[in-house]
């Protein structure tokens, strides 16, 4: 696995602290519950944290204060857990939530003053847009533990058709779709039920699919800017792909604990970031192999633990989300700790 113990260049282990930046978001934070996921705006310093029947909450000084976001007038209540932010390329005042527990998708293009709910759909672990078409008019969202069920929007989200009898039948749950264009998915799936686990394609819109690989997916999917895909394995390890989805290897088998509300990280030199069980760490070879950045997790990569990781170019820093399943916000939710990805 090359590098699993040792930091580069075969030295010691990186030891630098991880410091609290909860700041006084529990304090403001009412009638909420656990933090579920965090994300960084592209391109500005700002950190997005969902908070569970609390909405998006917005922090533009490292964590120290934090505000509500949706507090515009005529926006829609985020009333779920969310589990993932996911923007446009083209402006990132515009983005998507998707969340379980609660209303699936929203949508922003206001930077978060304002959501609206788009259909009546419910618990959505993750939604995907085909940034292809300006009109960003299909979408895809997975339902949370839900096996053959998937919802497909063709008009922007006004309103969602189940194409999920079209996977291949006895599948595990399908709560991980990417949309590649209109015509070309992917969803992954894997979870504690009866069904096989794998990833699968279409090419047909979702009228029909075939099985690209076996093996489990977990997380939002990383495409990098090269075209790879980087899916994480549901029991640890990277699935890639080189071809758009149509085959897959299994790079490696490091302990890469991710969940709903995260994904693998592609650094500005094209290096992937991921989640380890005790360190966060990065390959350099497509996965192949990976080595320990940063210093030690204060809280094991796993549910109940380091739940997600974000970084941040404009703060050269790494920031975590403890969950600890306690079903309140903690006052220990997040922590940060300096990244210089040249450096590291």
């Amino acid at each position: 696995m090359g590098g699993s113990g040792d930091a580069a260049g075969g030295g010691a282990l990186p030891t630098r602290k991880w410091v609290k930046a909860t700041g006084n978001l529990a304090s403001v934070v009412a009638n909420g519950s656990d933090l579920s996921m965090l994300s960084f705006v592209p391109g500005s310093s700002r950190l997005i944290a969902g908070v569970g029947h609390a909405g998006l909450w917005a922090s533009d000084d490292a964590g120290i204060t934090w505000t509500a976001l949706g507090t515009g007038a005529g926006s829609d209540s985020i009333n779920n857990v969310p589990t993932t932010v996911v923007y446009d390329p083209d402006d990132a005042n515009i983005f998507w939530e998707a969340g379980i527990y609660g209303n699936g998708v929203y949508k922003t293009t206001d930077g978060g003053a304002s959501f609206t709910q788009l259909g009546d759909l419910q618990a959505s672990d993750l939604v995907s847009i085909d940034f292809t078409d300006p009109k960003r008019r299909s979408l895809l969202a997975g339902p949370h533990e839900q096996a053959n069920k998937l919802w497909l929007s063709t008009d922007s989200g006004a309103s969602w058709t189940d194409i999920g009898g079209n996977l291949p039948k006895n599948t595990s749950f399908s709560t991980l779709p990417l949309v590649l264009d209109s015509r070309t998915f992917l969803v992954g799936s894997c979870g504690n039920s009866p069904g096989a686990c794998g990833v699968f394609r279409s090419s047909d819109g979702g009228a029909s699919w075939t099985v690209a690989s076996n093996v489990g997916t977990m997380a939002r999917p990383l495409v990098a800017q090269d075209g790879t895909i980087y899916w994480t394995r549901y029991q640890g390890g990277m699935l890639v792909s080189n071809n758009q989805g149509k085959s897959w290897s299994l790079a490696s088998d490091v302990p890469a604990e991710l969940f709903y509300s995260t994904s693998p990280i592609e650094l500005p030199d094209g290096r992937v970031l991921t989640l380890g069980k005790a360190y966060p760490i990065v390959s350099s070879d497509r996965g192949m192999s990976w080595r320990p950045v940063a210093g030690p997790l204060p809280f094991q990569g796993q549910n109940c633990g380091t739940y997600g990781i974000v970084y941040s170019l404009e703060l050269q820093a790494l920031f975590i989300n403890h969950n600890d399943c306690s079903g309140k916000l903690s006052t220990d939710a997040v922590w940060t700790i300096s990244f210089d990805y040249t450096k590291e």
